[in-house]
């Protein structure tokens, strides 16, 4: 009896080991997924910026509308971005 209950210990410890392990790395890989993707965003962030730092395309009445539509989605992409 006793030599079943350490077999069955022994594997559903080392089920759990390869479980964890494996979550572990998929964790891992979107960390690295989501700090690309925010530095990603951050760098169209400072791009849109560097692209209007005269404040032209914002007056613009032609380009203007649009320019703010893209301000808009930058400003809700960057709620995405680690902090």
């Amino acid at each position: 009896m006793e030599i079943l209950l350490i077999i069955v210990l022994t594997l559903v410890i080392s089920a759990s080991f390869f479980t964890i392990k494996n979550l572990i790395q998929k964790n891992e890989a979107l960390e690295d997924f989501i700090s690309k993707q925010s530095e990603a965003v951050n760098a169209c962030d400072r791009r849109l910026q560097d692209i209007d730092d005269k404040g032209i395309f914002h007056a613009d009445d032609e380009i203007g509308w649009f320019f703010q539509e893209v301000q808009k989605i930058q400003e809700a992409l960057n709620e995405f971005t680690l902090k």
